[in-house]
């Protein structure tokens, strides 16, 4: 289980999205996919993939001699935890400067700010 003061750095997280899409997965698929998208070494996705077991972030098991990795938790739940940080830590605690952030910002779609609206209406029955 990741805990909240585990911080995950850029790469860190490169690996778990590239293992969320495929896992399981062996080191050799995600540095072919990180090889691809960031130009990474095999040897630094190893050392990456190796760190985030250690935190218990990852889970393996040898299947024909390789070992295979997988989550130990949903791709929601950790960029949630994430977010939590991000705000406690940039933000002070206050969801605030974000949200007018999002409201500034033209990259949202229509879609997108209908369920910003959603989670608004959501938040004001509370």
């Amino acid at each position: 289980m990741i805990k909240q003061h585990k911080v995950l750095g850029e790469l860190e997280l490169a690996v778990l999205k590239a293992i969320w899409e495929n896992q399981p997965c062996t080191v050799q698929q995600v540095a072919k996919i990180l090889g691809q998208k960031r130009g990474c070494a095999r040897t630094t996705v190893l050392t990456v993939m190796q760190r985030l077991h250690a935190k218990n972030i990852l889970k393996r098991h040898k299947n024909n001699g390789v070992f295979q990795y997988s989550t130990t938790e949903g791709r929601t739940k950790v960029i949630s935890r994430m977010i939590g940080q991000f705000l406690d830590k940039v933000l002070d605690g206050s969801a605030l400067p974000f949200v007018a952030y999002l409201s500034d910002t033209k990259d949202l779609t229509k879609e997108q700010a209908d369920t910003l609206r959603a989670i608004v209406e959501k938040l004001e029955k509370k």
